[in-house]
């Protein structure tokens, strides 16, 4: 699946947040969105998951207009996780996932065995399945989110749109969802907080500042120390990571001396 925004704008109650924004994500890649809080990342994504129509622009999946398409259409083209996402009361795990099938289903069709195969599935792939039958309220925050993005999975759909994914999640939950997001193989995007996972997991980085787009390319081409601090206000080490090898930063405040680091 192909993703192509095209001098996308937004706004919200009037007032403009993201500016003729043009972006693209080819087949299986893993473009990472990064800029200053309330530079428009999640505004943006709105705009791809039918949640904020455009005010100008058009979003495309493989050459179709987005905002075109019937809505259960949409959701077998393009499936999100959230930034924030309730799961009421009472329900497991099962349930929450199960719900990923809506739009491959009219209104009073019920659960199929193929419906169930496709469950469990999307909760081997994230681990989850030993959890089927809990409830939702008895799991941890990494969890959830696993069981959540399982759910995403279940509705087959080849892109994939997640807000800030490891957002309340420990360092070790965080690597391993991000880890597990980047073995899929869909067409991902991703608004992230931290540059240097940005820089590790993502194909293609694109930096939004006051709702324009500041930069754009592969990670060690756009991320350099002298951007990020210009973006950022930080300073910045941009390198190999000692361990793992993948691009690596590490930032500091900009009022640290050379002694205090």
């Amino acid at each position: 699946m192909r993703l192509d925004l095209a001098g996308v704008s937004a706004h919200i109650d009037a007032r403009p947040i993201v500016h003729g924004v043009d972006l693209t994500a080819g087949p299986g890649e893993f473009v990472a969105l990064v800029g200053p809080n309330g530079s428009g990342k999640s505004t943006l994504l709105r705009t791809v998951y039918r949640a904020l129509r455009p005010s100008g622009g058009v979003v495309r999946l493989d050459g179709q207009d987005l905002w075109r398409m019937r809505p259960r259409q949409a959701a077998r083209h393009r499936a999100v996780l959230p930034q924030h996402s309730q799961v009421g009361e009472g329900f497991s795990v099962a349930e929450v996932v199960a719900a990923g099938r809506h739009s491959h289903k009219r209104l009073l069709d019920r659960e199929t065995s193929a419906d169930r195969a496709v469950v469990i599935t999307a909760l081997e792939r994230v681990g989850m399945d030993w959890a089927a039958d809990r409830l939702m309220t008895t799991l941890s925050g990494g969890e959830r989110q696993r069981v959540l993005l399982a759910r995403a999975l279940a509705q087959e759909a080849p892109l994939l749109v997640l807000d800030e994914p490891t957002n309340h999640l420990d360092v070790g939950s965080q690597l391993l969802l991000l880890d597990l997001i980047r073995s899929l193989g869909l067409t991902l995007l991703a608004a992230l907080h931290d540059l240097d996972q940005a820089a590790a997991y993502a194909d293609q980085i694109v930096v939004l500042r006051d709702g324009h787009v500041a930069g754009h390319g592969p990670p060690l081409e756009v991320l350099t120390p002298a951007f990020i601090e210009e973006v950022f206000g930080v300073r910045a080490h941009v390198g190999p990571h000692p361990i793992t090898g993948r691009p690596h930063i590490a930032v500091a405040s900009p009022s640290m001396t050379d002694q205090e680091r």
